[in-house]
């Protein structure tokens, strides 16, 4: 048997020396360079120090003489020192006197590494005393040549650390040859040695040396000689037994399960072929042992007790697990039969390997317990566990917690990057969650991106529970930001946690994770990455959300859903346009504002069906009113715009569909739209607005300035409008800070050529100061509060009226 050489103990040896004494040199090397490096500084100085100090006296008196021809010897005669390529000798009137330079030596590879590790001071100034009375001073200025210097230093280094390596890797050739002669190159003749002896060849010893080599040689020689006589005293025995049994061996040699006839104490005495294939073992060695040397499930006694208590013809079955020579773990079933034969009592053990049964045993255990990506448990595996734990603080009465995790904006890196990168990435992030929990926690995956823990008892009161179930949420909120590489991607990644604590009022699993996921809702309303607790609130807040959600569904078909208006004005008060609000006016609760029912809309992808049916009654309404009559100062009804709406990919067709049916021009349209839907998908949205744009549509950012504030899109988008946000408006005065921020809103927007509007006026004092800062367009309760279709109409046609007269 031939040994690959780097499994050689003369290699391994010689790769440990060389590794010791690589790593030593590079250790002494870096030390004397670091060394050298303190002296290289502290001589560069001292000599600096003693040039200056030479040509100190020297150059004072050419300055108080003004004496050019001996300054312009002093400088020629800086520059002739190789550190030194520039000098200037500056007069205390701060006038050059003399100034020489030199080219600089050019950089090099060397130079840079130098540079990197021997930073010195290029530019040294020296004061010159001229004039004890003067109020200036005189100075010599002189510029080192760093490249040289560093240069000049990186050789010396290097050169060094070349003979440090050059000298250990011929120190471990050395050892490698030394230990090939004295220990590799006896065991591999000793190795080949015992090959011989297996195969029956008889030889001389291989090493005959008084040490401890040859001790082995001479105790392995003698065992082998025993063992030699043994074997052939037992091969002649079982010779003389297999010929008045060749009719049995033969059918257990051919059975296709491997067949063990056994005494009651286990110990074997025949065997078949496959049992010998199953275990890896010659059937002489195994005619040697005992059956229980290969149980795994049972120790010798209780198998012996087992095979104690059959009856004569009875046949038992049971199962277990065999460990063969090479240490591969079998799964068996073993069927065992007792018989007697000759007056003795044997065992005939029946074995049948079972490992492609135990393999599509645990497969279907795992697609049934076990998410397929991840390897976590899965949603059946967890609640199973939560109810066991529910069951247990009934004995024992202590809490747990249950963490229900979801990554925040998931959906973007599937949508950007493909499923691969985003099925890599849970992975990663379940490889994080599982490393910081504890041992007794279970960590699932639900499916999609969302995560929940469990951690059964965690204290002996609610408080300490809940208590560090909050560690541990911020702990795994930690892990996940901080950023993943995967697929040579760097991705970063937050998520929200909502925390259900255990037993509470109720001890059904599905109520309390029930109660994680509203607390998980809440914490995604307060702005995401974060953590919140359940309490009674959260449900009820759950459970209005619900009843919105599921109202919402009957709301457009039951004709529930109402347009209100509120009018926009100019600087005369005329009315120049309206934003189109909806409502629902519910059948039991009466009247519900959008900030109620849009958010729940929006997270149930229900504002799709509620923007269509928006915009289409909209354009309903104003084609009614442009028949009965609009104002001339009537310019553009304002539709607000969900961002999940815009990006529909129909969503430019049907609007222009709308059009055509509504026969109204796009000019008379304007759609209002936030800052944050142009930052997340600038390109489409900006492709979809140079669309709209040719049909006359115009656009307005809604709530300017409490988003994101990029100023990209407000140069490369075709906006018409600016809304500054009713949180600048309200209680403003002309020098209060956001007037400020308004009027530096009014000065882009008029650059751009983009109209402004002021959300939110209340009183006559905010409009004066908007009309003082140059806004000429208003919107709010000063003017009207948002109105039904019919009233609006009613104010439009006053304002026709008040224009006539």
């Amino acid at each position: 048997m031939s040994l690959n050489s780097k499994h050689r103990i003369a290699f391994k040896q010689a790769r440990v020396v060389l590794l010791i004494s690589i790593l030593l040199g590079l250790v002494s090397t870096g030390w004397q360079i670091t060394l050298d490096l303190q002296q290289e500084r502290r001589s560069l100085q001292a000599g600096i120090e003693r040039i200056l100090t030479l040509h100190r006296e020297t150059a004072s008196l050419a300055v108080y003489n003004l004496n050019q021809g001996q300054a312009e010897e002093i400088t020629k005669a800086l520059i002739a020192y190789p550190e030194i390529y520039s000098a200037k000798l500056v007069d205390d009137f701060g006038d050059p006197l003399a100034e020489h330079s030199r080219p600089q030596t050019e950089s090099s590879w060397l130079s840079l590494l130098g540079s990197y590790f021997f930073r010195v001071e290029t530019q040294i100034h020296e004061s010159l005393s001229v004039d004890a009375s003067a109020n200036n001073t005189a100075r010599l200025s002189i510029d080192l040549d760093a490249a040289l210097i560093a240069s000049s230093f990186a050789s010396r280094a290097f050169t060094s650390l070349l003979f440090s390596l050059f000298y250990d890797v011929t120190l471990a050739a050395i050892f490698l040859i030394l230990f090939y002669r004295w220990l590799s190159k006896p065991i591999e003749n000793i190795v080949a040695w015992v090959n011989d002896l297996r195969e029956g060849k008889e030889g001389q010893l291989p090493y005959t040396e008084t040490d401890e080599i040859g001790d082995l040689v001479a105790g392995f020689s003698r065992l082998w000689e025993e063992r030699k006589q043994v074997t052939d005293k037992l091969n002649e025995t079982i010779q003389e037994l297999s010929k008045s049994e060749s009719f049995s061996r033969t059918l257990m040699d051919n059975a296709g399960d491997a067949m063990f006839l056994c005494f009651p104490d286990t110990r074997i005495v025949q065997v078949n072929n496959r049992a010998a294939q199953y275990l890896a073992e010659t059937k002489a060695c195994l005619l040697k042992r005992n059956m229980s040397e290969f149980s795994q499930n049972y120790s010798h006694d209780e198998l012996v007790s087992l095979f104690a208590s059959l009856d004569e013809q009875q046949v038992t079955s049971f199962e277990d697990s065999y460990r063969s020579k090479n240490g591969t773990l079998i799964p068996i079933e073993a069927r065992v039969i007792k018989l007697v034969l000759e007056e003795s009592d044997y065992l005939l053990i029946m074995v049948r390997d079972i490992s492609v049964r135990k393999e599509a045993e645990k497969q279907i255990y795992d697609l049934a317990f076990f998410d397929p990506l991840t390897a976590l448990p899965n949603r059946r595996l967890f609640m199973d566990r939560l109810t066991s734990s529910l069951e247990l603080h009934n004995a024992n009465h202590k809490f747990g917690a249950v963490l229900y995790l979801d990554l925040d904006r998931f959906k973007t890196v599937n949508d950007s990057l493909g499923h691969g990168v985003g099925d890599a990435l849970l992975c990663e992030i379940a490889n994080r969650i599982k490393k910081i929990l504890p041992a007794t926690s279970t960590c699932s995956r639900f499916g999609g991106d969302e995560f929940v823990v469990l951690l059964p008892e965690i204290g002996e009161n609610a408080e300490v529970s809940a208590e560090i179930a909050a560690n541990l949420a911020l702990q795994v909120l930690e892990q996940i930001r901080a950023p993943f590489e995967v697929n040579s991607h760097t991705l970063y990644c937050s998520a929200s946690i909502g925390i259900s604590m255990f037993p509470d009022k109720s001890n059904v699993a599905s109520d309390v994770l029930r109660c994680a996921d509203t607390a998980l809702y809440k914490a995604k309303a307060l702005g995401r990455n974060c953590f919140q607790f359940f309490d009674p609130e959260m449900q009820s807040s759950a459970q209005q959300r619900l009843d919105v959600e599921k109202g919402l569904h009957l709301a457009v078909d039951n004709q529930e859903l109402e347009l209100w208006f509120q009018p926009q004005t100019d600087i005369d008060d005329k009315i120049i346009g309206a934003e189109a609000l909806v409502r629902w006016n519910h059948p039991q609760r009466g009247l519900i504002l959008p900030g109620e029912f849009i958010p729940v809309a929006e997270d149930s992808g229900q504002i799709i069906e509620v923007g269509e049916w928006v915009i289409a009654e909209s354009l309903r309404l104003l084609a009614q009113w442009r028949v009965q009559g609009l104002p001339e100062s009537f310019r553009r009804l304002s539709i607000n715009i969900s961002p999940l709406q815009f990006m529909q990919v129909n969503f430019v067709e049907t609007l222009f569909a709308l059009l055509d049916a509504s026969k109204i021009s796009g000019n008379m349209i304007e759609l209002e739209i936030t800052e944050n839907m142009l930052l997340n998908k600038f390109e489409v949205a900006s492709n979809k607005m140079n669309l709209l744009k040719q049909r006359g549509i115009s656009f307005a950012i809604d709530d300017f300035g409490t988003g994101y504030s990029s100023l990209k899109y407000l140069r490369y988008l075709p906006l018409d409008v600016l809304k500054i946000d009713r949180s600048f408006v309200a209680g403003l005065r002309s020098l209060s800070e956001e007037a400020a921020i308004i009027e530096v809103i009014i000065a882009t927007a008029d650059r751009l050529d983009l109209q402004v509007i002021a959300e939110g006026v209340e009183t006559k004092e905010e409009r004066f100061a908007l009309q003082s800062l140059g806004c000429c367009c208003f919107q709010g309760y000063l003017f009207s509060k948002p109105v039904p279709a019919s009233q609006i109409y009613e104010m439009l046609q006053q304002s026709v009226e008040t224009t006539a007269s």
